[in-house]
């Protein structure tokens, strides 16, 4: 693996020389990116499918996985962004944003991470430590009781920061490292949106022809592009008109963390919270889904709460 990386790097680079989007279709990242995350998730279901493992072993697949994922979460936003504006193309799936479903679809990588929970574990520990000074990534609360929690980590994980930059990232300066970062996300007003979507000699270099049909579709997608880039835009600190906007954006970000936390914790320790906690926070996800409309990914957090919250309710005993 650690020469295979810099091969696959130095491959995946040569599209630079054709001007492509670095997480555009053909882009050197997303192609790096992806390569990386299938050589990686293929060791760690090589390493799930073996029956004599070490806590080595267990590791070093672990470490597989979340590389797996990493990777897959960063094509996923470096090409369709928080709210998918700008991007030419499918953007939403019934009304959902691609990076909402995308992100919901890859999780379940994170099933693959193997803890150390059963009654063999410790002799393999203890004699593969004799052996090596890092074990890779060792879960040893990890059991099958709780073997949901990581997916359910890493998805909350996503939305939360991905939120988290919409609100103090986006529309910064960071679109001068566009060969890094892209620049689907840092669209702040109509004349990027039609020249995005339509074309321009600003961004084409010539005058974009199109036939009737192919019209009438794209006014259909700047339309749903430009009510996403408004309310994406009044979401953050850089782009927003009035701070009002972010304010209220981070207060609903702030709502979903209790819900959050309580579910986070209840899956990963199998411990409920107390049922008064579990009531008086569900309605906090509601608020957060009213004012943070702007943001796709916090309404999704907000969403996975209140669910969340709900089943707690199912398993919580009233006092």
């Amino acid at each position: 693996a650690v020469v295979a990386f810099p091969v696959f790097f130095v491959i995946s680079s040569v599209s630079l020389s054709a001007h492509a989007h670095p997480f555009g279709i053909g882009g050197w990242a997303s192609t790096y990116l992806s390569v990386c995350g299938l050589f990686a998730g293929a060791f760690c279901i090589l390493v799930r499918m073996r029956k004599d493992k070490t806590s080595t072993t267990r590791g070093y697949g672990n470490v597989g996985c979340i590389i797996s994922w990493l990777c897959a979460m960063i094509v996923i936003y470096g090409r369709y962004g928080i709210a998918g504006v700008g991007v030419v193309g499918v953007t939403t799936v019934v009304g959902i944003p691609v990076s909402i479903l995308a992100t919901l679809c890859s999780s379940p990588i994170l099933l693959l991470l193997e803890g150390e929970g059963s009654s063999s574990s410790k002799h393999t520990h203890q004699r593969s430590s004799a052996k090596s000074k890092w074990h890779g990534l060792v879960l040893t609360k990890l059991t099958r009781r709780n073997w949901i929690a990581p997916l359910l980590i890493g998805t909350v994980g996503v939305f939360v920061t991905a939120s988290l930059y919409a609100i103090f990232l986006r529309g910064c300066g960071l679109s001068k490292f566009s060969f890094l970062f892209g620049t689907y996300d840092v669209i702040t007003n109509h004349e990027d949106v039609f020249s995005h979507i339509f074309g321009s000699k600003r961004t084409t270099g010539i005058g974009a022809l199109d036939d009737v049909a192919t019209m009438a579709q794209k006014s259909v997608v700047h339309t749903k592009t430009m009510i996403a880039a408004a309310r994406l835009s009044g979401s953050g600190i850089w782009t927003a008109k009035s701070i009002l906007g972010p304010f209220l954006h981070l207060v609903g970000l702030a709502a979903t963390l209790p819900s959050l936390q309580y579910l986070v914790k209840h899956s990963w320790y199998g411990k409920a919270p107390l049922f008064g906690k579990v009531v008086l926070a569900l309605p906090l996800n509601v608020l957060a889904i009213i004012i943070g409309r702007g943001i796709p990914s916090l309404v999704a957090a907000a969403t996975i709460g209140l669910i969340g919250g709900a089943l707690q309710l199912t398993t919580v005993k009233n006092p």
